[in-house]
């Protein structure tokens, strides 16, 4: 296992051993894991850890290697008021609530998805959109969770994702795709009262995200006046923001929900980043 790289964001007022006063949400993605630390009770992101490892995975690390990053396990050391677990893939089907049967979610997931070996599959809600999220996490990753915080909840960032969205409440939503880049997939979203698209797409050029995004455009009938929305924290975003400006009428960066507020830290980085994390607070 390489070493783990740590980037920490803190508000000016963290007291760290007041932990029990704070939500901590731990966010598993396949390029990082993100440990946040927020005040419920005056709607603030108190913390922000961002871990890292060059050329690793971590949702194809063993148990073991999972275990052995230190920073991570001694996160898990303070009693805090609540704690969340957000998985964040691309291995999700969102089905609407009155059709979710849990004995058969299996079944569900595997209409669209390949089952990972050695994995289950896993549901959750957050009171949004009536839609429900069913996933697959690998048995390592479940082991790591389980064992250190057994009776967490854990959520699918899919419906963190459409939550914070929705939250924003943009003007002319009809017209807007929300493009949120992870590593190796995106996910799109039309959001207008309803879910009228959502679905995400693995890729490895930028021209492949194009090709979806028109064809998103196209079913929902706005390719001639479509707006785009970016989020997420690739270093080709730039590049992704000048490419489909030549083929949408506009193109621009999305912002962190409104309703929190952020440490002075978070300046270091873009509004359009670390957008999951940034909106954990409605997880619920």
């Amino acid at each position: 296992m390489q070493s783990i790289t740590v980037k920490t964001y803190s508000d000016n007022l963290y007291q760290p051993s007041n932990s029990e006063r704070y939500q901590h949400y731990l966010l598993f993605e396949p390029n990082h894991i993100s440990s946040v630390i927020a005040d419920g009770s005056n709607k603030q992101i108190m913390q922000l850890e961002i871990y890292t490892a060059q050329d690793v995975n971590f949702f194809n690390l063993s148990y073991d290697d999972l275990k052995s990053i230190q920073p991570l396990m001694d996160t898990l050391i303070p009693k805090y008021k609540e704690r969340k677990v957000l998985i964040s893939s691309n291995l999700v089907t969102l089905v609407p609530e009155s059709l979710l049967n849990v004995v058969e979610t299996e079944t569900y997931y595997c209409l669209n998805q390949k089952l990972l070996p050695n994995s289950q599959v896993m549901y959750c809600k957050m009171h949004v959109q009536q839609t429900a999220a069913i996933f697959n996490v690998r048995n390592d990753m479940l082991k790591l969770i389980r064992f250190n915080m057994p009776l967490v909840d854990v959520f699918h960032s899919s419906l963190l994702f459409i939550k914070a969205v929705e939250s924003q409440g943009f003007e002319n939503a009809s017209s807007k795709l929300h493009i949120h880049l992870h590593p190796g997939y995106f996910e799109i979203l039309n959001l207008n009262q309803q879910i009228k698209f959502y679905n995400n797409f693995t890729f490895e050029t930028e021209t492949e995200i194009v090709y979806y995004l028109l064809a998103a455009a196209e079913q929902l009938q706005i390719s001639h006046g479509c707006d785009v929305v970016l989020y997420g924290n690739s270093t080709h975003m730039s590049e992704l923001h000048q490419l489909l400006s030549k083929y949408v009428r506009s193109v621009q960066y999305g912002i962190k929900p409104k309703a929190f507020t952020y440490p002075l830290s978070f300046k270091q980085f873009g509004e359009h980043q670390f957008f999951t994390e940034a909106a954990v607070p409605f997880c619920e």
